[in-house]
């Protein structure tokens, strides 16, 4: 999605922690618009902390949007998915900015709702897109089964005053309105032109641009929120473990290896585990530990 959007003739390689681009557009005058572009291959709070807050975004989080990228082929984790990324990202929002800011785009967020917000609906603190990939393997599941999957997203989008983006790199329609959508929020091109919510085909709704009376979700005797479109999916699709799902830590990554460091960082760890072992029995006196710098 991102090499295809910055034009990049390269074959793209897995991301194991970040990765970082950029791309220019010329604009109305003579300065050329810029995007920044961060994928976080790995949920940590920090790495996303790092791209919330890099370039000159830190004093401008109205202008940074966050998308989720979900395998629509992977019933039994896109909920799973969902959550985690929502709840990492939501912590990289308090370690980047403070109190006053948060406030700031609580409230920036509120009022670009339409003014009939329907209850339920809580937006979340940054512009967000909800993508879901793999939509050339989704597109073979039975109907009912698209439709409930389709509805939930959708009902989960708007309940965050998020987008809901269907995508898929071996389509080429797909791959050209997905370029649309990232310089729609990248550059602030215009506006994108048509909506789709025919369960039958990639879904694409904008944000603020639905409603939970048109999703048609049924939810007899559950609330009409997150938590309750959470138990709708999760009973019809139960989610696998963390530990099923969980990325493997980037530190670990052979792409990774650094002898010294890595050396370095097994003796501060073992040293770690001695003070802690001593401390949970009792000992209180102080122990030496190295400074590997």
């Amino acid at each position: 999605m991102v090499y295809r959007f910055l034009d990049k003739d390269e074959t793209p390689k897995p991301t194991i922690a970040v990765d970082y681009s950029f791309g220019r557009k010329a604009g109305k005058s003579l300065v050329k618009d810029v995007v920044h572009v961060w994928e976080v291959g790995h949920l940590s709070s920090s790495l996303i902390s790092a791209a919330m807050t890099g370039s000159a975004l830190t004093h401008s989080p109205h202008h940074v949007t966050i998308m989720i990228m979900l395998d629509l082929s992977k019933p039994e984790a896109i909920w799973s998915s969902l959550e985690e990324s929502l709840s990492v990202i939501r912590s990289a929002i308090k370690m980047s900015y403070d109190d006053r800011i948060m406030e700031e785009m609580k409230d920036k967020r509120t009022k670009e709702r339409r003014r009939d917000t329907e209850k339920g609906v809580d937006p979340f603190p940054m512009k967000l897109c909800i993508v879901g990939g793999k939509y050339d393997e989704f597109k073979e599941f039975d109907p009912v089964k698209k439709g409930l999957i389709g509805r939930v997203l959708r009902a989960a989008a708007h309940a965050l005053g998020a987008g809901l983006h269907f995508h898929s790199s071996k389509d080429s329609t797909l791959v050209r309105r997905t370029k649309d959508l990232l310089s729609y929020y990248g550059f602030g091109s215009q506006s994108l032109k048509g909506s789709c919510t025919d369960y039958e085909k990639p879904l694409m709704i904008l944000a603020g641009s639905d409603s939970f009376m048109d999703i048609e979700l049924e939810m007899p005797g559950r609330n009409l929120n997150f938590e309750g479109i959470k138990q709708i999916f999760t009973s019809r699709f139960p989610q696998g473990s963390k530990e099923e799902i969980k990325l493997e830590d980037p530190a670990n990554h052979p792409s990774f290896n650094e002898p010294i460091i890595d050396r370095l960082r097994t003796q501060r760890e073992e040293e770690i585990s001695i003070l802690l072992n001593e401390l949970l029995e009792g000992r209180t006196e102080k122990i030496p530990i190295s400074d590997p710098f």
